[in-house]
Order: C-alpha cells, then sequence, then structure tokens
C-alpha cells in the first residue's frame, strides 16, 4: 500500500498563533505535498478558524478537508477526530498532541521541557502533558523527535519506549521564499551590523533575564541587544526587564521583518537553557548572520563546528564573547562562512522524506 496516498495532517495546529512547533509541521506538510506527485494528502480541522489564513500556506490550505467538525481543541483531537478517519489513513500529528486512541498515526513529539523546565509551565499543562505523553507515544506506530537530544531526554524521562523514536531534523529552507522587509530596520531604528539579536521569550529556558544582564556588563557605546519575539513587547518590561540604550524589546515580529533583522545583525545570541532543536540560530546561519549559541539542549548537535559555543549560566561568558566577537572581525567573517554551510545540510524535503520512509516500514 502506498502511504502517500493515505495521509491525513491533524490541523488543530492551525487554529492558534503560530510557535516554533506549529512551524515545523506547516513547513513538514508542505513539503509533503511538493516531494511527489503522488502524494494526496488531507486536512481535519476543529471547528476554530484558521487563525492566519494570509500566512498559512495555500498547499495546506487547499487541501481536501475531512468532514465537518462540532468541536475544537483537546475535545476535538481525542472524541471527534479519530472517526473521521478511515481504517488505511495514516494520521500526521506533528505538534506533540494527538488521539490517543488512534494508533494509526506518526506523532512527533519535540522535547521534554515540559519535564526538564517545569517552570516554563502551568500546572495544569505540565499535568496533562505527563500523562497524554507518555500514553501517545507507547500507543502510536510512528515515533518521531526532532534531535538526538530530545530522543535520549524522552526515554530517559520514560516519554519514550527506547529505541522506538526515529530522529527527523527539521530543515531551514523556508526562510529562502521569505523576501526580507527592506524598511523594518528603519522603522525600528536600526543600522546594519549595529545591534545583536535575540529571539525568545520570558519563558525561564529561554534565559533571556541572564542574557540582558551579560549585555548591560559591557561598557557604553558597545552593540546594542535586540529582542525580538515574546508577544507585546511590553512583557518584557511587565516582568522588571527594563530598556535602556543597549537593551531593547520589539516584541513579535513578522517573518518579513524577522528575515531582515537577521541578514544585518552583528550576530545572533541565543543563550537558552535548552532546547529539542534550536530553529533560529539555524535561521540566523542560513542568513550569513554569525551565531553565538549555547551549550544546553540539541543545539550543539544541529550548529556543528558553525557557532561560538557559550555556557549558557555563566553571565560573564555570555559578556566575554560578545566583546571577543566585536573586537575579531575575522572570528564573525570565519563563523559565518560555516554557518551558510551548514544550514545548507537542512532542507524539509529531506525531512518529509525520512517521515514517508518510517511510515512506509510501519505499513
Amino acid at each position: 500500500m502506498n502511504t502517500k496516498n493515505n495521509l491525513v495532517l491533524n490541523g488543530r495546529f492551525l487554529t492558534r498563533s503560530m510557535t516554533g512547533v506549529d512551524r515545523v509541521a506547516s513547513e513538514l506538510a508542505v513539503a509533503l505535498t511538493q516531494i511527489s506527485p503522488e502524494t494526496d494528502m488531507h486536512l481535519a480541522l476543529p471547528s476554530a478558524p484558521v487563525h492566519a489564513p494570509e500566512t498559512t500556506p495555500e498547499e495546506i490550505l487547499n487541501l481536501d478537508k475531512l468532514g465537518q467538525s462540532r468541536h475544537s481543541g483537546h475535545l476535538w483531537e481525542q472524541v471527534e477526530l479519530p472517526r473521521l478517519l478511515e481504517s488505511d489513513q495514516w494520521l500526521l500529528s506533528l505538534c506533540n498532541t494527538g488521539p490517543v486512541m488512534r494508533s494509526r498515526q506518526a506523532v512527533m513529539i519535540h522535547d521534554a521541557q515540559v519535564f526538564t523546565q517545569p517552570a516554563s509551565y502551568s500546572r495544569a499543562f505540565r499535568s496533562l502533558y505527563r500523562v497524554l505523553l507518555p500514553t501517545l507515544a507507547r500507543r502510536s506506530r510512528v515515533l518521531l523527535t526532532v534531535s538526538d537530544f530530545s530522543r535520549l531526554e524522552l526515554e530517559k524521562h520514560g516519554v519514550f519506549p527506547e529505541g522506538k523514536a526515529r530522529v527527523i531534523h527539521n530543515g531551514v529552507d523556508h526562510l529562502a521564499e521569505i523576501s526580507p522587509d527592506t524598511e523594518a530596520l528603519a522603522r525600528h531604528g536600526l543600522e546594519p551590523g549595529g545591534y545583536f539579536l535575540a529571539i525568545g521569550s520570558l519563558a525561564p529556558h529561554k534565559n533571556l533575564r541572564l542574557l540582558a544582564s551579560a549585555a548591560q556588563a559591557r561598557d557604553k557605546g558597545s552593540l546594542p541587544l535586540i529582542v525580538a519575539g515574546g508577544g507585546n513587547s511590553t512583557v518584557f518590561k511587565d516582568d522588571g526587564l527594563v530598556e535602556h540604550e543597549g537593551l531593547r524589546f520589539l516584541g513579535r515580529v513578522s517573518d518579513n521583518e524577522l528575515k531582515a533583522l537577521y541578514n544585518d545583525a552583528y550576530a545572533l545570541l541565543f543563550p537558552s537553557l535548552t532546547e529539542g532543536f534550536g530553529l533560529p540560530p539555524l535561521e540566523a546561519m542560513s542568513c550569513g548572520c554569525p551565531v553565538l549559541a549555547t551549550t544546553g539542549g540539541a543545539v550543539p548537535e544541529v550548529c556543528g563546528d558553525a557557532a561560538l559555543f557559550v555556557d549558557p549560566r555563566q553571565q560573564q561568558d555570555w559578556t566575554d564573547a560578545m566583546l571577543r566577537i566585536e573586537a575579531e572581525p575575522n572570528l564573525r567573517t570565519d563563523l559565518a562562512g560555516k554557518g551558510r554551510e551548514r544550514a545548507a545540510m537542512f532542507t524539509w524535503k529531506r525531512a518529509a522524506e525520512q517521515l514517508l520512509t518510517a511510515l512506509d516500514e510501519a505499513s
């Protein structure tokens, strides 16, 4: 049986604001539709509307829909979604959750952070995931994750049965299709090459508080740190992080703005305590932006020898690394070149091919 003709995308992620996990699902789905003329995928959607149809790829929006849904959220996913499926269809649940009653599905669980970084999540969220994820991992025929680091962590915490999961690295070539916003720098009062860039939120494991302190410890006149992401820029101020000459918060930015920020940043700083994959460093590398990256989580696995690595718990080390790359332009040039080469290894087509192989073998 050709699995390419029996795929159904669990589209619950389309009804919420896009996160990194949702980005992976979206790009993988698009790659699956493009990988071969034989690929015939359907879309299952809850009753809630698509959150951002103007930015959702047409390849996904144009998929044939499965039936009419009456519910949304976990109720739809656990109860209604399984009833929409034919027995020979493979359900693709690519954003950590899926219906536990459906064994013929491929589930992608991205990381173990709800277990290793509990302070980043609400009590209700932790309680649900600590029951749902292990059950889903046992019952699903195909189990996927995004890095060897995540696979080992999920096995260590009893979420994954040992040896069951396959690793499919994310791609990064989606960024090549995005045009940079040519007005973004001027709109934010920035100069090309005149700022360090960080991407993140106030979740404790993103470690932005340490990075802000490291940036502030430099002398006046050093390049400012610009933080993008994390929703409205006021959330950082409300949490006690105060803007000053060397630190600014842009809040959520569009993909086009982000591309422009990557293109013209002096370097990307990525200080997370842990990451299941770590897409921003790879995105920055694909744009020729040098990367100063954490030694935590899967980031060394993803970045290889193309980043300058810094201990995420050592504030002084981040200060020193920022000063070093400002003082050594040859180091910046070297990292930019290695980064482009590294990023070229990660494509969504390759990820989609690996997913189809896993489904064919499970069939």
